[in-house]
């Protein structure tokens, strides 16, 4: 008995060598294959860091190029992959982006970026085809089911309801999203953007107010909160807004409008004209800030400095309707106080600048039809100061006007 125990022993013993011998041979092979995908790998992110460098330079097609040599070296590399897709969408090449996409998904059937890329791709899809839209919707849908804390699918989907015309929900969606993760501005963006769209300036302010805190160094962030603040009519804030900007972004000129532009809302002419001889400085042959300026010394009472200004925009650009319809007003004014006068040549002088007037509002309303509406008020007003010169005139024995 204990010789048959030996051997049985001797038996289990050379069996189990064996196993472990054939199991050390897979070991190895599987050790193998991790130390030459590991080697890919490192080889991969070589050339993924310099296509990266290249897309940070906005070089898309040289990036490119060094993604294929990634991808040649380890085929499927996942973050290649995914860096292929954001480029060519940088591109707009909406085909290569899908094909990219749903290479991801392929290979990574659960991946976030291939629910979040293919939803993307399929919005911008619907542009042209509306039915795409419940596709974006699916794919939104089903990847929130796998990532229940990532807020990027309800900004997708409360997108694709915008475009469905249901804003109710869309609105409940964002609000949800937010909830998840507070700190995505990518969602919080939007939902102003939403809220904005709606005229509701108060939400909105809100959560653009939670932006900037977190972005205390976004001059954008900035100036949509002036925006806001415009809106609501809060010039003072809206002008301490833009100057949190412009102090962030001092060369932008569009921002230094909007502040000039809440400045003149405060009726604070010097403090605005001070913001556009500044503007005007930094690129003369832009024509915006002389028309800024032109209208602040408008409002300022000082029109012989504002038709200098306006006059000076014409001579560059004769069909800027907005620049004829100011001097037309001038005009017209000049005109009406005329009619107030009490003497023959200042009668003769306001018929002059209504005819003056006419010219620069008829022009306007051809450079532009959109000042029509106002063009035509003026017209209207002008009329009757004419009848009222001509009376005036009438009655001394002159008949032209």
């Amino acid at each position: 008995m204990r010789k048959l125990t030996v051997i049985i022993l001797i038996f289990v013993l050379g069996a189990s060598t064996g196993c472990l011998a054939r199991s050390s041979k897979k070991d190895d092979k599987k050790q193998d294959q991790a130390v030459a995908d590991s080697l890919a790998d490192l080889e991969a992110q070589k050339f993924l860091s310099v296509g990266l460098d290249f897309y940070k330079k906005e070089q898309y097609e040289e990036a490119i190029e060094f993604y294929n040599k990634a991808l040649a070296e380890y085929p499927n590399h996942y973050k290649t992959m995914v860096a292929m897709a954001v480029t060519y969408q940088k591109l707009n090449d909406v085909g290569s982006t899908e094909k990219w996409y749903r290479s991801l998904f392929t290979v990574y059937p659960d991946s976030l970026e291939g629910y979040l890329g293919l939803g993307g791709v399929f919005i911008k899809m619907a542009s042209y085809d509306q039915s795409y839209l419940d596709s974006a919707l699916n794919m939104y849908q089903k990847g929130l089911e796998l990532f229940p804390s990532e807020s990027d699918f309800y900004h997708g989907i409360a997108e694709v309801l915008l475009r469905q015309g249901k804003p109710a929900e869309a609105d409940s969606v964002f609000q949800k999203g937010i909830e998840t993760n507070p700190d995505n501005l990518g969602i919080r963006h939007a939902y102003v953007e939403y809220l904005v769209e709606q005229k509701r300036y108060s939400d909105a302010l809100q959560h653009q107010l939670y932006i900037v805190n977190v972005q205390q160094d976004d001059p954008f962030a900035f100036t949509q909160l002036g925006d806001i603040y415009m809106e609501l009519k809060n010039f003072t804030e809206a002008t301490e807004a833009y100057n949190k900007a412009v102090e962030l972004r001092p060369d932008d000129i569009s921002i230094r409008l909007k502040l000039a532009f809440a400045l003149m809302q405060q009726k604070k002419n010097s403090d605005a004209d001070a913001v556009l001889a500044e503007t005007i400085g930094m690129d003369t042959t832009r024509l915006v800030p002389r028309l800024y300026r032109g209208i602040n010394y408008l409002n300022w009472g000082k029109e012989t400095s504002a038709e200098k200004e306006f006059k000076y925009v014409i001579s560059k650009d004769e069909v800027q309707g907005d620049a004829l319809y100011y001097l037309g007003v001038i005009y017209v004014r000049r005109a009406t106080n005329a009619a107030n006068q009490k003497t023959k040549e200042e009668w003769q002088k306001g018929c002059a600048d209504a005819r003056t007037a006419t010219g620069y509002l008829e022009r306007s309303r051809n450079a532009d039809p959109r000042n029509a509406s106002r063009v035509n008020q003026q017209l209207e007003h002008l009329k009757e100061v004419r009848d009222a010169l001509k009376e005036k005139l009438f009655l001394i024995g002159i008949t032209d006007c």
